[in-house]
């Protein structure tokens, strides 16, 4: 069958053969698969942390959606399912027995696709029922390719909602339809962020340093969703009429953390998803605003199989009225390997068609 590959940590990229592996588990053939910058960045040979499953090569690939071809007698399943399969596989830690290894408190886990477990970019997989998630609507097959972005997002919202719970911080009218949320990054997260955040009724702006295109644009439009270009507009300015009561960051740039702490209000709440390597201006700056303004900020990385079931049940009840297909703004075959490193115009998600 066909695989895309790679062999971290040097990176590189490869259309390979491979035979389906051996063992137990539902046999799953793959549908489409989505295309994120982790998964360039290990193509690059930008993630240090990557690593295969054994032997040099890794089957890259996270984002998936797939049909059952074979249930192998599981119950839970049938010939014809769509399913998601769940990225990061629990390790021994209290946290991971739980089945919360998005809390895993050791580091001992793998993610399919980035380290120490083959991914889904390939024909078809064996896997093990407890990390299939099922599809119950097929007409959402193929936006269901964004359930492992979207589950991120489940994550900070259950996140969020436990924060918000702190104070009384809510409207007089019991609602949250006084409070502005802002969300820097207009990549997939900062999208799916920003819809997540409107369907509870807040009001949400979303931040980037460029002009979007017209196809970015039209999905904020239609979602009745604010934007600002801080390459020239003052974002300052935008909150004095604007309050920022609530902000996540969505781009991975530590420096966005200073926009954030300058501008955001007495009491707020900020959502950090995603790292890089750069470093903010002035730490203590930072530090002091956090504490003289009760500040909380908080770190959101993955999410556990229940995430999965929420970002699942909101594809199938919003994601065709919120305009979710724009978001992925082109198909390609497996063979169309350039993908992972030249960007299109107004690109925003690739996927990968495997049949």
């Amino acid at each position: 069958m066909r695989a895309i590959t790679t062999v971290p940590p040097s990176g590189g990229i490869t259309l390979s053969q491979l035979d389906l592996e051996k063992g137990d588990g539902v046999k799953v053939r793959t549908l489409f698969t989505g295309i994120c910058g982790t998964d360039k960045e290990i193509a690059l040979g930008k993630l240090s942390f990557a690593r295969p499953e054994k032997g040099r090569s890794l089957v890259l690939g996270h984002e998936a959606v797939g049909v059952v071809d074979d249930s192998s007698g599981y119950s839970s399943f049938k010939e014809g399912d769509i399913v998601v399969p769940m990225v990061r596989r629990p390790g021994g830690c209290r946290m991971c027995r739980l089945g919360r290894q998005d809390f895993c408190e050791d580091g001992d886990f793998v993610e399919a696709g980035i380290r120490g477990k083959n991914g889904f970019m390939r024909e078809e997989f064996l896997e093990d029922p407890r990390f299939l998630v099922k599809v119950d609507d097929p007409s959402t097959v193929n936006l269901a390719v964004l359930t492992e972005p979207l589950k991120n997002v489940m994550k900070i919202k259950e996140t969020f909602q436990f924060l918000r719970g702190r104070i009384p911080w809510y409207c007089q009218d019991s609602t949250l339809s006084c409070k502005n949320l802002y969300v820097f990054g207009t990549g997939t997260e900062g999208l799916l962020i920003s819809m997540v955040f409107k369907s509870l009724g807040m009001n949400v702006v979303e931040v980037n340093r460029h002009p979007l295109g017209e196809n970015i644009m039209k999905f904020l439009d239609d979602n009745r969703i604010s934007y600002i270009d801080t390459s020239s507009e003052r974002l300052d300015i935008k909150v004095r009429d604007m309050s920022m009561d609530a902000a996540i960051d969505a781009v991975g740039a530590m420096d966005v953390l200073k926009e954030i702490t300058d501008n955001i209000s007495n009491n707020g709440i900020a959502i950090m998803f995603g790292t890089s390597g750069q470093m903010p201006s002035s730490t203590f700056d930072i530090l002091e605003r956090v504490v003289d303004r009760n500040v909380t900020v908080v770190g959101s990385v993955d999410g556990a199989k229940i995430h999965y079931s929420e970002a699942i049940d909101f594809i199938e009840t919003h994601g065709k009225t919120m305009h979710m297909d724009r978001i992925i703004t082109g198909k390609y075959s497996p063979e169309d390997l350039k993908i992972f490193t030249e960007k299109e115009k107004e690109e925003i998600k690739k996927v990968i068609a495997w049949s």
